[in-house]
């Protein structure tokens, strides 16, 4: 029985034991489970502050804040930038440079990291030309980015960067340089400040100048300052232009022109040099010219090429062709007898006259006196259609064949519309125009066998073939004939040369003026050979505008030998002929027309 009771309350026991651990264990379970759910409850609510935030800066930024926004993203960006190109040099026949371009660099100021000592800041004006307080003055009127200097060089670079300021900036630039200045301005022109050529062989040959930019990647923050560069292409410098322009004789030729436009107190003087063997032009001058480094209040007129861009009428310059011309084709000879009496000539109402009477005079005498009525008596032999073929085929009435712009064609009107009157006055220089290119090339037929060489700006490295225009029998005729009018016998004594022989034409035109020809208005012209025995030179002048002595033998003669005589000596060519000895009356009795 006892048994039994024991066994009973055991039992029991075990029953209440069980119960109370499954209580506890249940317990535990619900702490458990609740404990997860807040775990889980604050994470998401976490995230759902981390969601709100990041949507409430969001809409700060978009709608609140724009102009924050704008800013930050303004003052730092990438992009890609051109690398400036060197131009190409301009050289002269021998490899002088004439034009160059030197590598510069633009100075900049970053107006919130410019911090120098006073030390600092005065050796740093000192390096780019300013005063201290210019520099001071300027930094603390500046927010953004702005050059204090517009170029330096790669030393002076170097030595502003060992300052250790910081905010100075520098920016790669080229600078288009021109050694010898004013001499040859008109001829060389210009480039703008984005390195374009803008007149001369600068704009002719630009596309042959003009370097391939380079392309490099940059991080770009305030005030345009760039950091983190790669080079993405490297730049390609610009072709070399070799001209035929010989540099000493150009610069020998311009101060001669210079002195005599200051003496005769002339609107200017044109000068062009020819190598009648190739057609190079040496020397291409106009007086007054301009410094290229001093570009402020140019016009038009100072920069342009008178040379090429002005067309003008040649007066007795132009006689030599219409007689090669009836000699050509057998109407006259030398010696054929003209008679110019009684000084003046009336056709159709019109009276053309001499500057005074010759009377009778043989074809050569016509030329070397400078007759008017001499010239009209032998032009009107010939037909007015082969003598515009001989002025054409002259390359009168079209431009030269030159890489210019702005080349004049001058005026050549068709041989339909000529009276009488005009195939006379045509035959010694009125009622046409030409440029001085034009009239130099021209004479390159009575240096040369007759034939006429096309004139080049661009050396030669070939010989050329010239066109024929004359026969070589006529042209020794008339270069005999203006070595006459060379002399003292003609109207060009002053453009002898002293143990050379010479040959040339004066030409004097009074200007074309409101439907007439002025009274006070003159162009003084010389076109001349030399030496004559080999010649070497076509050299033609022309003055507009003298003031007091206005005629092509007293004016432009004179240039003419003051050039020829260098041009001859540079050559280092050995005179071979005596010095001539004039009568103290020679200049008198020259007409110097």
């Amino acid at each position: 029985m006892k048994n039994k009771v024991r066994m009973h309350n055991s039992y029991t026991s075990s029953r209440v034991r069980r119960r109370r651990d499954l209580s506890h264990s249940s317990s535990n379970s619900i702490l458990i489970w609740q404990s997860t759910v807040w775990r889980s409850r604050i994470i998401i609510l976490l995230l759902l502050m981390g969601f709100l935030a990041v949507f409430i800066r969001a809409f700060y930024l978009q709608h609140l804040d724009v102009d924050t926004w704008k800013k930050r993203a303004i003052t730092r960006y990438t992009e890609t930038q051109p690398i400036p190109a060197a131009r190409g040099k301009i050289l002269d026949r021998n490899g002088e440079i004439l034009a160059v371009s030197t590598l510069e660099f633009k100075v900049g100021i970053v107006p919130n990291r410019f911090s120098p000592n006073s030390k600092q800041i005065n050796d740093f004006a000192k390096l780019i030309g300013k005063s201290p307080e210019d520099i001071i003055k300027k930094h603390q009127n500046s927010k953004k980015y702005f050059y204090i200097s517009s170029g330096v060089n790669p030393n002076i670079k170097n030595q502003i960067k060992n300052l250790g300021v910081s905010g100075i900036e520098f920016e790669q630039i080229y600078q288009r340089n021109y050694p010898y200045k004013d001499a040859f301005s008109t001829l060389l022109g210009l480039t703008s400040e984005t390195d374009k050529g803008q007149d001369g062989v600068e704009f002719a040959f630009d596309d042959q100048l003009r370097g391939v930019q380079g392309l490099r990647f940059i991080h770009v923050e305030r005030g345009n300052i760039a950091f983190d560069e790669k080079i993405l292409k490297e730049p390609a410098p610009g072709n070399d232009v070799h001209l035929s322009i010989d540099a000493s004789m150009q610069s020998m030729v311009y101060k001669n022109a210079l002195i005599a436009k200051h003496k005769h107190n002339a609107k200017s003087v044109s000068v062009v040099v020819v190598d009648s063997r190739s057609g190079d032009i040496l020397a291409m001058v106009n007086a007054p010219a301009f410094d290229p480094g001093k570009r402020k209040n140019l016009s038009l007129d100072d920069i342009r090429n008178r040379s090429v861009t002005d067309s003008f009428e040649p007066g007795s310059t132009f006689k030599p062709f219409a007689i090669a011309a009836a000699l050509d084709k057998g109407l006259v000879e030398p010696l054929t007898i003209i008679d110019t009496s009684p000084g003046y000539i009336k056709l159709n109402g019109e009276i053309l006259r001499d500057f005074k009477p010759f009377g009778i005079l043989s074809v050569s005498d016509v030329l070397a006196k400078s007759s008017n009525v001499g010239t009209v008596r032998v032009a009107l032999k010939l037909n007015p259609s082969h003598m515009y073929d001989y002025y054409q085929t002259l390359g009168f009435g079209k431009s030269p064949n030159l890489p210019l712009g702005g080349l004049a064609k001058g005026r050549l009107s068709p041989w339909q519309s000529w009276d009488k009157v005009t195939r006379a006055t045509i035959s010694y220089g009125h009622g046409v125009s030409v440029s001085l290119a034009q009239l130099a090339q021209a004479y390159t037929v009575f240096a040369r066998s007759g034939d006429l060489i096309p004139i080049s700006l661009l050396k030669s490295n070939f010989k050329r073939r010239g066109i024929q225009v004359f026969s070589n029998e006529s042209i020794m005729s008339v270069r005999f004939m203006l070595e006459r009018a060379s002399s003292s016998f003609g109207t060009g004594v002053k453009a002898q040369v002293d143990g050379f022989r010479i040959a040339g034409k004066t030409g004097t035109a009074q200007k074309a003026e409101n439907g007439g020809y002025s009274k006070n208005r003159y162009i003084a012209s010389f076109v001349g050979i030399a030496p004559l025995d080999n010649p070497r030179f076509v050299i033609a002048v022309m003055v507009d505008e003298p003031k007091g002595v206005r005629t092509g033998g007293q004016v432009a003669a004179p240039i003419f030998s003051k050039i020829a005589s260098d041009a001859l000596t540079r050559l280092q060519m050995s005179p071979n002929q005596p010095k001539q000895v004039l009568p103290k009356t020679a200049f008198l009795k020259s007409s110097s027309r």
